[in-house]
């Protein structure tokens, strides 16, 4: 980070994008970051919990770096999951020991399911359609942000895809994909969220939301089609003990001509009113019929060959398989 902002030039914008895997599977975490959460029973919980505290650490090294570097009062910093957290069922997890010394642990490692996130008081979690996987954390910050505009919270729809489309409005740079659009692929869909963020709008653009080929949302309503996983709920403490055999993700219902929820009054999703809304049931599915006919499929083969010479290439960690084969 260092060598990126000691020799950029500065008369140009800078874009700066950081995918850390704290929180991700596997549960991992050095030992001292544990030992901040031993008060946490459940073993995937704790982990996590440390995982999400080494990521604040790294967080703040980040923004001090801009700061005494005398960058942070035109930065725009974005944080964002790509993903409500993973609540599978808990397995028993392991200790493991330091390669270069047997008699140093490395604490607790869960290996074997994607457990430990609560997404309370909202429904299901990563790999779900309902708000626990798709409402997620985020949140803005930088000196670029205007002074009435800190510390303020909205509740406008942006998507993820927006963020690509807004750092190019900052930098000046015009977000159409040439070399897409000549591939016949559809045209980006983010929408430019700067105005909205920096107070100018009261309001974002975005009214929909594709969630994915049987799931909308539009204005405050969400229509879901068929079967639908991940459909349970958390509580406050979650996972815990007794929670072992319960896990959120094993809920399925069936939404069988579809299901309705207004995500505004209920972000819960406790209520499905679609008997009581037949005539936005009918108009949100033929919606969803036309979005979810431009959603490209991917043609990608799944080479054995690639992945083993990816694994190869990363000393036995599974990379980037670009030039690989």
């Amino acid at each position: 980070l260092d060598a990126i902002l000691d020799n950029y030039n500065e008369s140009e914008p800078l874009f700066l994008f950081y995918a850390p895997r704290m929180a991700h599977y596997p549960l991992q975490a050095p030992p001292e970051y544990q030992e901040r959460f031993m008060d946490i029973e459940e073993p995937h919980r704790r982990v996590y919990a440390a995982m999400i505290s080494v990521l604040d650490d790294q967080l703040k090294h980040l923004t001090d770096a801009f700061k005494q570097k005398g960058l942070w009062n035109d930065t725009l910093m974005v944080l964002s999951s790509d993903n409500g957290g993973f609540t599978h069922s808990v397995q028993s997890c392991n200790e493991t020991v330091a390669s270069m010394d047997p008699t140093v642990t490395n604490g607790t490692s869960c290996f074997n399911s994607e457990a430990g996130a609560n997404n309370y008081p909202l429904r299901g979690g990563k790999y779900s359609n309902f708000e626990g996987g798709t409402r997620v954390n985020a949140f803005v910050s930088g000196g670029l942000i205007p002074e009435n505009m800190r510390g303020t919270t909205m509740e406008e729809m942006i998507s993820v895809a927006d963020w690509y489309t807004t750092f190019c409005g900052l930098a000046g740079v015009d977000h159409t994909d040439e070399r897409a659009a000549a591939a016949g692929l559809p045209p980006v869909d983010g929408l430019d969220m700067w105005p909205l963020l920096s107070g100018a709008v009261p309001s974002s653009p975005r009214t929909e939301f594709l969630v994915s080929s049987n799931t909308l949302i539009q204005g405050q309503w969400k229509v879901m089609v068929g079967k639908q996983h991940g459909a349970g709920w958390a509580g406050p403490h979650y996972p815990n003990i007794s929670t072992v055999d319960h896990a959120v993700a094993d809920t399925t219902i069936t939404c069988d001509p579809a299901c309705l929820f207004d995500v505004l009054s209920d972000p819960t999703e406790h209520n499905d009113v679609a008997k009581d809304h037949p005539d936005v049931v009918q108009s949100l599915v033929a919606r969803l019929d036309v979005l979810k006919a431009s959603i490209v499929k991917k043609n990608m083969k799944d080479d054995p060959a690639c992945r083993d010479a990816a694994f190869a290439r990363y000393g036995g960690g599974d990379g980037p398989r670009v030039g690989v084969g």
